[in-house]
């Protein structure tokens, strides 16, 4: 079976479009902690580089590439502070941004005073919720959804097995598995986003104008059988 993966392309249109949204950095940290809790199937989880599903969401979020002698692995590709990240990231990284957001009013999680310390999602209005992670004020400087799913899934097999829908889910969208409906409403599930978050921090396809049409290319290569590596991007900074 060949391997599919998303166009070198379409992933670089992607973090560029997400770079040149209002977004705060933190929205990285933010979608990080609710896929830890998507992955622990419970409101509430340490975020601590000891916890197998803090790893993973990291790593899904900011890993770009798998190479050892790369001295910044990690990149944050969302709105004006996109950044290169060295490998101390997952240690003093996310983790402890999130811890810092204890006392901050809007912080999207609470922060429980455990060893390690752990967060649990907190219920917020969309106004607080994009007031805590969206710089601009205007509908239109919000970071698109697909953009997002893109870089979430950038290094994803459509050919895998744990990519396919189930029959209810194809019958409400149809065979457009790998479109860029489908990667929306996956990548809702894969971090348990209802509408309303996702109204709050995201424009949607319907918000879309003409710059933004790039479609969601599925790129096949039989040779290709190890996940991709993503090329560095142009205009994003480096960071320890």
């Amino acid at each position: 079976m060949m391997a599919q993966f998303l166009s070198e392309s379409e992933i670089r249109h992607a973090v560029d479009q997400l770079g040149r949204s209002s977004v705060k950095g933190r929205l990285c940290e933010l979608l990080i902690g609710l896929r830890v809790l998507k992955l622990v199937g419970a409101d509430q989880s340490a975020v601590a580089e000891s916890v197998p599903e803090y790893l993973q969401a990291v790593h899904e979020f900011t890993r770009w590439t798998d190479d050892e002698n790369v001295d910044s692995p990690y990149f944050n590709p969302f709105g004006g502070q996109a950044a290169y990240k060295s490998k101390k990231f997952v240690s003093n990284g996310p983790s402890n941004t999130m811890h810092g957001w204890a006392t901050q009013p809007d912080s999207p999680f609470e922060i429980i005073n455990t060893r390690p310390k752990e967060i649990r999602r907190r219920t917020l209005s969309p106004q607080q919720l994009r007031a805590f992670v969206i710089a601009g004020k205007r509908e239109d400087e919000r970071p698109r959804l697909i953009d997002a799913a893109v870089w979430f899934y950038r290094a994803t097999d459509f050919d895998a097995t744990e990519w396919q829908y189930d029959a209810i889910q194809i019958q409400q969208l149809g065979e457009r598995v790998f479109d860029r409906e489908g990667l929306e409403v996956r990548f809702m599930e894969d971090l348990a986003l209802d509408s309303t978050v996702t109204n709050a921090l995201f424009r949607l396809e319907a918000d879309d104008g003409p710059e933004d049409a790039a479609p969601v290319a599925v790129a096949a290569d039989e040779s290709q059988t190890d996940q991709p590596q993503v090329e560095q991007f142009a205009g994003a900074s480096e960071e320890s």
